[in-house]
């Protein structure tokens, strides 16, 4: 899909980060299923200063297989804040502000599940702050659709910093996804 054949939402995206107001979340969690919450978050301003790199003691424990991909055990969390205690800091770095995320939609669904879990009420993220998906607007960049659906398919962020020449650090820690989202949307955005 040629850059004349951009969608709104797409052009809209490049805008925004051209414009150098956002923020990048990343998290890593204890799994992607129902009980599922978040061990560890990393919050980057558009310049890659770190506003919060921080792991987070689960309600659950860390099954091995979650721990296979991103090398967090349960002793690392062992004396790490809770998200009850991680929570009140998020609020005033994310309000008003547009959050880039790899994956918005399952960041977001784990800010939820973790509150859940730690029995603190619902905060709607959406309402506070303009969550954008970086990994939607890399779908439309990178072009290929689902032959049934006609929907563009997502694709790993490692893919996505390959597209772009992009070494990647680390995968699989919040901090380093950060910085690797943060390369990739100035890349989409024209800035490199």
């Amino acid at each position: 899909m040629g850059a004349t054949m951009e969608s709104y939402k797409l052009q809209s995206f490049k805008t925004m980060i051209r414009r150098g107001e956002f923020v990048i979340l990343d998290t890593e969690t204890t799994g992607i299923d129902h009980g599922s919450e978040i061990c560890q978050i990393a919050i980057i301003d558009n310049q890659g200063e770190i506003l919060i790199d921080s792991l987070v003691k689960p309600i659950g424990r860390i099954p091995s297989s979650a721990t296979a991909i991103h090398g967090i055990t349960n002793a690392m969390v062992a004396n790490s804040p809770g998200w009850s205690e991680v929570v009140p800091g998020l609020v005033p770095l994310l309000d008003g502000r547009d959050v880039i995320a790899y994956n918005a939609l399952f960041d977001r669904k784990m800010m939820h599940k973790s509150s859940e879990a730690a029995g603190l009420p619902k905060t709607d993220w959406k309402q506070f702050s303009r969550w954008w998906c970086a990994m939607e607007a890399f779908a439309e960049v990178y072009g290929k659709a689902d032959r049934y659906t006609g929907k563009f398919r997502w694709q790993k962020l490692s893919m996505a910093a390959q597209y772009y020449s992009i070494p990647v650090v680390a995968e699989h820690t919040a901090i380093d996804d950060c910085r690797t989202t943060l390369a990739l949307a100035r890349a989409m955005a024209g800035l490199v």
